[in-house]
């Protein structure tokens, strides 16, 4: 009997042959069919144990081994006895594996007996040992990878090490398996825009090696470009620009917030007036500046040498000039949105020092609160002990207080991990301070001496809760502001303490692929104690910059200290829809409540409906309209007596766009549009008188005036590389008035035909970067004196004015260059910066002058070269 087993990969035969152990093979009696007893049934051994032969060591090839033994009544193995022929190694494997067979024993009518079999080895080379898989070794060289300098966490960044190879995540950190210990390995790690870095690095057996490695920028920048979160685009006409690109754009001595004034439809103002925004025409406060969604009241220091918040702390700033979102109101010009970026979980900080201000910054996560973030900033000029020092002889001009500025931020962020929703708080200062005296009159005007003093500045402390889920979002910011507003000029004086709170609120939810749905609600309340004693001629409109001086000649009004409110609420709903998968519709409206007080309390309210559509027809192409309806109601005392008329309704406007954007090549982006604004209810001035309570008084302020406002606008953009970025920018418009319906039209008083701005940098490598800007800029038009009078009672004259705005000053220009040199430590950056602004000296025209009795005319001149020298460490 032979039986064939499979164990382990070898085959076994087994082949049974009954013995009569004690008295030799006896033959088995026949069954006697007549009727003689039937033998009793012979079951075989049955194999219960056995243990596999092993292979002998040094031999090759396969073999089969026959042995022969005993199986006795126990099950047990003995008397073996090779019956194939000599292999050596394999009969004696088989001998010892032959000794561990355990059997059931053989049985005859049921009883145990012994019996004698064959048993066959059979023998196979073993199959070559598999190596582990990679993934199944254990990681024995781990690290992060950062850039050096900055010490920025690098994510994407391949790293090879003995045909090895992984890319870092997201936090720069990477493993390796399997790498060979013991001994030296060349470790390489090779990404875009930074230099090759190798190192050699010795693993002890059976440990785990952890590493940091800080790649060399081919092209240092100490700045961050990443915009995370980037809002779907629902105005057609919104420019976005990183920290990066903002940072070191000549002319803007490092204040990314200043960049604003070379896109296009922003019109050139003079630094005197504080560099106020004038958007498309519309005049100096019409357009708003949200910081995260809320305003700020002040974007620049005076003379407009700085932002009053920190840049280091923005991720980008979008540029809206008009046919904003309905989320948007109480505001006919354009907007500037300021994005803060997420605060950095690792210690970062600067410390900037230049000829007119020191600034700095520091920030970084609380460990023992997870996803809890702080940063803290603060900037001081020391413009005032310069001037001190300068003007120390000077008997005829003294300092009271000496110009100064200051600003600081806090901010702090609770992130908690794998939760959707965030929260934020922001603190935020600024204060701007001058004060000199007049000891003698000036030439110009032998009745104007005395002291000059002002004080701005505001405080804010801003709260806000973001939740984001799978389909929709919500977001509340709440916010208190301190607002402080004095000037004493001469006999002239304001004093504004505003106390104002706002709230906004903001729903997102996606219905579809196709459709998505936004709406929120906003709510402004100001209110300010003013006092003032003025005459209504030192509080210009525009119309009159350039054609009013104070009058002697007018009555001081005295204001005491009175209670001022604005509660200003409102509502707004907007759809995206996707009409076609390349083609949007965005319509949306919003309602705006306008109620003043306390004293002669009125209320007045607007709806506003809009609608923009973007069609994409290729990769290259997409073009872009928009119409819509805004309001902006009475500011800066325009609605309250006796600065104005508590009868004045909101101003109106009503915008259209028409544009197209191409990408004719990879990284660069142009757009052009075209747009129209049809001003009404723009509040004026007027003569005419009204009767209150019985009492008659000037009405002062009335909605008479229209306006319009047309031009084209063009952007040529070279979006950030490695070496070199860029931009064109081209405004063509015209802006015009009808300040009462029985005037002529006049020019608005920032009307500016042309208004072209070249940018361009440069990264030369080395950490050495070089940029330049040139603008060229229509002049401002002005108002012509073709005569005076002369007021005996006051012994002053009073200029006889030409047709309002129909001279224009000279053509603007001016180049303004900056060299930047980085170099790069281990662990921080030095950059040495000379920022030049009027590079070529040309003294640009401001304005007219008059002698105090008008017969001689002159300009006065702008800024001569104004080099700023600086350095700036970074960690």
């Amino acid at each position: 009997m032979k039986c064939v087993l499979n164990v382990r990969g070898m085959r076994f035969a087994l082949l049974l042959c009954p013995l009569c152990l004690a008295g030799g093979a006896r033959g088995q009696p026949v069954p006697d069919p007549l009727g003689e007893p039937v033998p009793e049934v012979l079951t075989p051994p049955k194999l219960i144990e056995e243990v596999p032969p092993e292979y002998p060591a040094g031999a090759s090839g396969s073999a089969r081994v026959v042995v022969q033994l005993d199986v006795d009544e126990r099950g047990a193995p003995g008397n073996l006895l090779v019956l194939s022929g000599p292999q050596p190694g394999f009969d004696e494997s088989a001998l010892a594996a032959a000794r561990k067979l355990r059997f059931d024993p053989a049985r005859r009518g049921g009883q145990p007996i012994a019996v004698r079999i064959q048993y066959a080895f059979n023998f196979a080379p073993p199959a070559a040992a598999q190596p582990p898989r990679l993934e199944e070794l254990p990681v024995n060289l781990a690290g992060r990878i950062r850039e050096r300098g900055t010490r920025r966490k690098l994510s994407g960044i391949e790293i090879s090490a003995a045909g090895r190879s992984a890319f870092t995540d997201r936090e720069g950190r990477f493993e390796l398996r399997g790498v060979p210990e013991g001994e030296p390995v060349e470790i390489v790690v090779a990404a875009p825009g930074y230099e090759r870095f190798t190192a050699r690095e010795t693993i002890p057996p059976g440990q785990k090696l952890e590493v940091e490695y800080r790649l060399q920028a081919l092209y240092s920048s100490p700045f961050e470009a990443t915009i995370e979160g980037e809002r779907e685009r629902t105005e057609i006409s919104r420019t976005t620009v990183s920290k990066e690109e903002t940072e070191r754009v000549p002319g803007a001595q490092g204040d990314s917030l200043k960049v604003v004034e070379d896109l296009p439809g922003v019109a050139r103002t003079s630094p005197i007036g504080g560099g106020a925004l004038v958007i498309r025409g519309s005049k100096p406060g019409d357009s708003v500046v949200y910081l995260d969604g809320e305003p700020i009241p002040l974007l620049y220091h005076f003379a407009a040498l700085s932002s009053t918040f920190n840049p280091d702390l923005l991720e980008a700033i979008d540029f809206v000039p008009g046919n904003f979102s309905s989320r948007y109101g109480d505001l006919t010009g354009g907007l500037v949105e300021v994005r803060t970026r997420k605060l950095r979980e690792e210690p970062h900080g600067y410390a900037n020092l230049n000829l007119l201000e020191a600034s700095a910054l520091v920030e970084g996560a609380i460990p023992e609160v997870p996803g809890l973030s702080v940063a803290l900033a603060g900037r001081r000029s020391y413009i005032d002990y310069i001037l001190r020092a300068v003007l120390s002889g000077n008997t005829d001009f003294s300092l009271t207080v000496a110009p100064r500025y200051y600003d600081a931020q806090l901010r702090v962020d609770w992130r908690p991990p794998d939760n959707p929703h965030s929260f934020s708080l922001l603190a935020l200062t600024s204060d701007d301070a001058l004060g000199f005296v007049l000891n003698r009159p000036t030439e110009q005007d032998p009745n104007l001496s005395g002291s000059i003093d002002a004080e701005t500045g505001f405080q804010q402390i801003r709260l806000k809760h973001e939740w984001h889920g799978d389909r929709a979002s919500i977001t509340t910011v709440g916010m208190y502001e301190r607002l402080l507003l004095s000037f004493d000029v001469g006999v002239n004086n304001l004093h504004l303490l505003g106390h104002d709170t706002y709230m906004r609120n903001t729903a997102t939810y996606d219905l579809s692929d196709a459709f998505s749905l936004a709406g929120g609600l906003d709510i402004a309340n100001r209110r300010a104690e003013v006092s003032a004693v003025f005459r209504q001629s030192f509080l210009y409109r525009e119309g009159e910059y350039n054609n009013q001086f104070p009058r002697p000649d007018d009555a001081l009004v005295h204001s005491a200290p009175t209670l001022y409110t604005r509660f200003s609420p409102g509502a707004w709903v907007e759809g995206r829809i996707h009409v076609l998968p390349d083609l949007s519709l965005t319509p949306g409206v919003r309602l705006d409540l306008y109620r003043y007080g306390p004293t002669e309390p009125h209320s007045s309210w607007t709806l506003s409906p809009r609608l923009t559509a973007r069609w994409e027809t290729s990769e290259q192409l997409a073009l872009k309209a928009g119409i819509g309806l805004y309001s902006e109601g009475a500011r800066n005392g325009d609605a309250a007596y006796p600065f104005g008329n508590p009868a004045v309704v909101p101003e109106r406007a009503w915008q259209a766009t028409l544009g197209a954007e191409v990408r004719p090549l990879p990284g660069v982006f142009i757009s052009a549009e075209g747009f129209y604004k049809g001003l009404y209810d723009l509040i004026v001035r007027t003569d005419a008188v009204e009767t209150v309570g019985g009492v008659t008084r000037a009405q002062i302020l009335d909605n008479a005036g229209i306006g319009r406002v047309f031009g084209l606008e063009l952007l040529v953009r070279k979006e950030l590389t490695e070496r070199f970025f860029g931009w064109v920018a081209y405004t063509l418009s015209r802006s015009d008035r009808i300040d009462r319906p029985d005037e002529v039209r006049r020019l608005f008083d920032f009307d500016q035909t042309h208004n072209l701005t070249l940018i361009a940098s440069y990264k030369l490598g080395r950490g050495w970067q070089i940029g330049g800007r040139l603008r060229v800029i229509s002049g401002n038009p002005d108002t012509p004196v073709v005569g005076a009078r002369y007021l005996a009672n006051f012994d002053a004259y009073l200029p006889i004015y030409g047709a309002t705005n129909s001279l224009r000053v000279p053509t603007f220009h001016q180049l303004d260059v900056r060299v930047d040199k980085t170099w790069t430590f281990e662990g921080w950056m030095l950059d040495a910066y000379l920022d030049v602004l009027n590079a070529y000296n040309h003294r640009s025209i401001e304005g007219s002058a008059y002698s105090y009795d008008f017969s001689q005319h002159a300009y006065f001149e702008g800024l001569p070269v104004v080099p700023t020298l600086g350095l700036k460490g970074s960690f």
